[in-house]
């Protein structure tokens, strides 16, 4: 289904077009630094902090469209990720009739948060791998922009920690890396027959915008359909993020139950290019002098991912075409799947 494509838009073009009164709304929320706006993605890097402000209204103008009118009154939503509050400091009006949340793992991003908008906004830091502070069932919405772009060893932890914390039925929103992305991230043209989860940049530190993680819709389908019914899937309408929206399935599984490779033929095609490129990222970076200098700056420990993560994606493909016991039992899991069990 085709998500109506949102553009970046002023924060006041937005305020009109929601219908929210200027009288309504309280003072002009503060802006965070230019490094601060930086680090979240925006798309004009020469006026950074601008372009961090009409990028989270246009964020805010999805999640509002993706809602019935009225919805927000009385929920708790979690803006998983939120940086230095991109989202959060548009949800103000919201806060004054919901308990709105935001955590995310960069602690100058949160303390600023604290200081400027908290309260109305609860704001926390998080860990690199879950639980989160909450008890089961605690959330109607929790949204991640450009989050699971970049998780790689935690992502199914992490996926499985959003599933607990959403009330039954509970919405999930999130953003991934696809078509639109491809050029950019991957400097190869889009095929989805040849991406599932394709992990690059694994060797790259945060301060550099860390590893980069593309997603095919047939591959969200695949894995995370089997925690939450894909009510919506659009490639592109966020800035060139993809955008899939869920809703949480009454099932219980574990993290290998997540991550196990479906029956798709192009789970072993995926895996097969994931070595190709992270063959040619070795290639590249050796024939770069530039960054083969600026390696030279990153701890050793980080040097060898790149060649553990080719290990790696070569050891689970070997495993998933050699794997005759996975064959065999193909038919009873895809009846589990179906029977929601």
């Amino acid at each position: 289904m085709k998500i109506l494509r949102v553009l970046a838009t002023s924060a006041a073009a937005f305020v009109l077009a929601s219908g929210f009164a200027q009288a309504q709304m309280p003072a002009r929320p503060a802006l965070p630094t230019a490094e601060l706006a930086r680090r979240v993605g925006v798309v004009d890097q020469d006026d950074p902090v601008s372009s961090f402000d009409e990028m989270g209204a246009a964020i805010k103008q999805t999640l509002v469209e993706l809602q019935p009118q009225g919805w927000f009154d009385g929920r708790r939503i979690l803006d998983f990720g939120c940086g230095s509050g991109k989202l959060l400091r548009h949800m103000l009006p919201e806060a004054e009739h919901s308990e709105i949340h935001g955590c995310d793992i960069h602690e100058p991003s949160i303390e600023w948060l604290r200081r400027n908008l908290s309260p109305p906004l609860h704001v926390f830091v998080n860990g690199e791998t879950p639980p989160l502070p909450f008890e089961d069932e605690q959330f109607h919405l929790i949204w991640a922009m450009s989050v699971f772009t970049h998780l790689t060893d935690h992502w199914a932890d992490w996926l499985l920690e959003v599933h607990r914390l959403l009330v039954p039925g509970g919405r999930f929103v999130a953003t991934f890396l696809g078509e639109g992305m491809s050029e950019s991230i991957a400097n190869e043209p889009w095929d989805p027959n040849r991406i599932g989860m394709n992990v690059l940049r694994e060797w790259q530190p945060w301060d550099h915008g860390g590893p980069s993680v593309q997603h095919s819709e047939w591959w969200l389908r695949e894995h995370w359909g089997r925690l939450f019914t894909v009510e919506r899937v659009d490639d592109g309408p966020q800035f060139g993020h993809g955008l899939i929206v869920l809703d949480k399935r009454p099932v219980s599984l574990t993290r290998e139950e997540l991550i196990a490779a479906g029956d798709d033929p192009r789970e072993v095609a995926a895996l097969r290019h994931n070595v190709e490129q992270v063959a040619a990222e070795a290639t590249a970076l050796a024939n770069d002098r530039d960054a083969v200098l600026e390696l030279q700056r990153i701890t050793s420990d980080q040097l060898r991912i790149t060649s553990d993560q080719l290990r790696s994606a070569s050891d689970q493909l070997h495993t998933v075409v050699h794997s005759h016991s996975w064959r065999l039992t193909a038919p009873l899991r895809a009846a589990r799947r179906r029977s929601g069990t």
